[in-house]
Order: C-alpha cells, then sequence, then structure tokens
C-alpha cells in the first residue's frame, strides 16, 4: 500500500510469526526476484545454541564442553566432575594450551578425556596461532584467562589490557567464541579480573549473553590457602538467570591442618635454610614485607602462587620444628596434595618435579611442577561452582524443552 511515508508492505500469516516469534527484528532483503525475510546472524546463534543446549539436557547427547587455556585441565575437571554430581552428562570436545608440559599432564593424566566425544581437538599453541575453522560447536566453555595482567604483582602500568604479552588476548578469544557459540560460558582469574577493562570489551561485543559474577574465597571453602579468585560465568539471554550470587560456601565441620599435607623431612635436611634475603627484606619498614613462616598446626596459610619455585617475600614457608633460624619450602609432594589433584595428574607432575618425564632433563624441575600446580584451582569452589550449575541446567532449564523453530 502507499501511504504518506512511502511504499508500506505488510505480511499477515501465521507460520511466518510462529517461525519468528522469539525475536524481536527481522533481515528483510528486497530483490527483483522477490523479498526474503530472514532472522539476523545473531538471532540464529542464539537460537541455535540454546535448542542444542536443551535437547542435550532432553536426553539426546551428553553436552559437550571445551576448555580454552586449559593448562593441566585442573578447572576443567573440577567442573565437570560437579556438573556430573549434578546429573549432568559431560563430554570434553576441546582443549587449547601453549605451555607443551601442561599439555601434555592434561592429555595424558587427566581422566576428563575419558569418554571425549568422537571429534575431540587438543592444540598445544598459542590461542593466537589458533585456526578457528578447525573450531566445532560447545555447549559450555571454560576459560583460565590468563591472570599475569591482572595479578597485584603485576606492576599497574602493564596491567589488564596494556600488558604486553596477553593484553590483547581478548580478540582471538572472543572470535573462538563466536564460531563455538556455547550457551554458557566460565571465566577464572584473579578478583581485579570483574573490574578490568578486559571484562567490560567482553561483555560488549558477547551480545546475547547475560553476565554474572562473584568473587570466592577458597578458605570459606574448607581449603587451607585463603585463596580468592573470581568467577564470571556469560549465559545465553534466552535462559532463565542463573543466580550465581546464591552460592554460599557449605558449613565447615573440620578445618584441615597444614601437618595433613606434610611429607616426613628430616631436621638435618639441606631443604631447611635460613632464607637470609627473605628476612632482609621483612626487616626493611619501607618495603612492607612480612616472612610468612607457619607450622603443623596452622589452619590457614598464605596463597601458593604458580612461581612459588623461587622464594620470595610472603610465599608460605615450613617453620623447622627446633631451630627458629630455620625455614623450607614446601616440597613439590605437599603443594600437590594441598591442590588435591587428580591421583594421574598428580603422579604426572611428580614425574616432571624428578626428572622422570621426557620434556624435562633428568635433574627434573621443581619450578616447572610448581608453577603447573599454581596454575591451577582450588578444589572445593571450583567443584561447587559446577554442580551449581549443573543443578540450574536440570532445574531451570531442562524443562523447557519444547522444540525451537529456527528459521532458514
Amino acid at each position: 500500500m502507499t501511504t504518506s511515508r512511502g511504499l508500506l508492505l505488510e505480511l499477515k500469516n501465521t507460520s511466518t510469526e510462529n517461525s519468528l516469534k522469539d525475536v524481536d527484528f527481522v533481515t528483510v532483503t528486497f530483490s527483483k526476484d522477490g523479498v526474503v525475510i530472514t532472522l539476523s546472524h545473531s538471532d540464529k546463534q542464539k537460537l541455535e545454541r540454546e535448542q542444542s543446549l536443551k535437547q542435550a539436557l532432553c536426553g539426546e547427547r551428553p553436552l559437550r564442553k571445551a576448555s580454552i587455556l586449559s593448562g593441566t585441565g585442573a578447572l576443567s575437571y573440577q567442573l565437570k566432575t560437579g556438573l556430573e554430581s549434578a546429573g549432568v552428562n559431560v563430554q570434553m570436545s576441546f582443549a587449547i594450551d601453549a605451555c607443551d608440559k601442561a599439555m601434555s599432564v592434561n592429555i595424558e593424566a587427566n581422566p576428563i578425556w575419558d569418554g571425549a566425544t568422537d571429534d575431540a581437538l587438543v592444540v598445544v599453541d598459542q590461542l593466537e596461532n589458533l585456526d578457528i575453522n578447525m573450531l566445532r560447536p560447545a555447549d559450555i566453555i571454560e576459560i583460565g584467562y590468563t591472570c599475569i595482567g591482572m595479578s597485584t604483582l603485576c606492576v599497574s602500568q602493564n596491567r589488564d589490557t596494556n600488558h604486553p604479552v596477553v593484553g590483547l588476548l581478548y580478540i582471538k578469544l572472543l572470535a573462538a567464541l563466536y564460531k563455538m557459540n556455547p550457551s554458557v560460558v566460565i571465566f577464572e582469574n584473579a578478583p581485579f579480573f570483574i573490574n578490568s577493562d578486559t571484562l567490560k570489551i567482553i561483555k560488549s561485543e558477547m551480545k546475547g549473553y547475560r553476565f554474572e559474577e562473584a568473587v570466592f574465597n577458597a578458605y570459606d571453602f574448607g581449603e587451607i590457602e585463603p585463596r580468592k579468585r573470581s568467577c564470571v560465568i556469560a549465559i545465553s539471554d534466552g535462559l532463565p538467570e542463573l543466580q550465581l550470587n546464591n552460592l554460599t560456601p557449605p558449613a565447615i565441620t573440620r578445618r584441615p591442618k597444614l601437618g595433613d599435607y606434610l611429607e616426613d623431612i628430616p631436621l638435618d635436611s639441606p631443604t631447611w635454610r635460613r632464607m637470609d634475603h627473605i628476612k632482609k627484606k621483612e626487616r626493611q619498614d619501607s618495603l612492607n614485607f612480612k616472612n610468612a613462616v607457619f607450622v603443623p598446626t596452622d589452619t590457614k596459610i598464605g596463597t601458593l602462587i604458580a612461581s612459588y619455585g623461587a622464594p620470595k617475600v610472603g610465599s608460605p614457608f615450613i617453620q623447622h620444628p627446633t631451630n627458629v633460624d630455620l625455614q623450607r619450602q614446601l616440597t613439590p609432594v605437599e603443594f600437590g596434595r594441598i591442590r588435591q589433584l587428580p591421583q594421574a595428574v598428580n603422579d604426572l607432575v611428580m614425574k616432571i618435579a624428578d626428572g622422570r618425564h621426557p620434556l624435562v632433563s633428568k635433574r627434573g624441575s621443581h619450578s616447572a611442577a610448581y608453577r603447573l600446580m599454581g596454575n591451577g584451582v582450588s578444589k572445593w569452589v571450583w567443584l561447587a561452582i559446577g554442580n551449581f550449575l549443573g543443578n540450574y541446567l536440570l532445574r531451570d532449564v531442562k524443562p523447557r524443552c519444547e522444540k525451537i523453530v529456527v528459521a532458514a
């Protein structure tokens, strides 16, 4: 019809309305051959990923789970275990990390790959080098986002998007997420990540998702480390709210003691040292450093970091039982016990520590072992997050298993 504003095309068609009822806007293409009405690409992706998730939850297949910046897969293991404890069947389909030692442990020893998808793919390379054309869809993606630019140990001028190495990592990450089109994306990082420019950019670019975030302290969940980490979860916005802030720590009936994790180290072992370089810094008031020394009866210690292999002020040390001048680092075995890695993963990391792994010399590398474990996660926090997410999927998403008609 002709109107005062120009030509107006009005379409009254029930089947078209039903096909497009879940979207607010469409793309209309006029040509000499006719008029074509289609979903926008972003709306089509949204409907496809949500339909895929619901079909999986309704028993058509297990959820496909991918891991980006995976490391040894400690985060992936705890989340997968938590999801499965809630009754959600999960299969690993993809992982990538640049560290050859971490991925050797991940592939060879991590139980997450038991029952992986037939098309499962593992890449050992920098994320920036990833060929996104090889990526396949995933329902859930977890990201152990590199935290060196978010840490308080990073100088302020190199923090966040200004970091010379990882400041622009989000660019390739967003391309990978766009290609894999997940319904759920889980980010793990230092607390600073929540207020970072990096996350602000990610949120602005991931249209069609709703974000929820929280900071969890591992000590509140029964760990001996007071390790604070941020958890940011993006949910496709056609799905119900997750309400992550409803996840609360359990009641702790027994606090573990440091002695529960310690080896029997002889009192005359050379591992006991004076650590004068640390004590010297502690005496300098301008530096505000503290020598963090603990005894077996302590129920809380300092946080174990990836660079623990180089003794530094603030790292947790063990006090010598009879000589107050001596202290020692935690051994790799003790570090592994605190992080509660899966047994096969722990065993392979110990081979790296003592030189029985092909990627290190026969002398072994304690620093590499500390780094692999330090880049992992606290068990009980992420197990709880996985379980919380699994209960949400079964309680709030699975009942909505009605088929969604996706327009061509």
